[in-house]
């Protein structure tokens, strides 16, 4: 029963307050552009024409939600 179910978000962060998101996909299909626009993230390399110089090495926190880091892909 409902009564029975506990509030589970808190719990998890404080156990993981930062969760890391790693965006796949091939190249050109927009993964730095959803990065940049969903959370809010400046400082995201865009290619227009092929593959862009993306590493997973590099994160970028979401200024939307400092809860976030996440880390595009090449």
């Amino acid at each position: 029963s409902s009564d029975r179910l506990k509030p589970t978000t808190e719990e998890i962060l404080e156990i993981c307050p930062r969760m890391r998101i790693l965006v796949i996909g091939k190249t050109g299909v927009g993964k730095s552009s959803l990065i940049q626009e969903a959370f809010g993230v400046k400082g995201v390399e865009i290619s227009g024409y092929g593959a862009g110089q993306a590493t997973i090495e590099k994160e970028f926190k979401s200024n939307q939600n400092g809860r976030f880091v996440l880390h595009d892909s090449q």
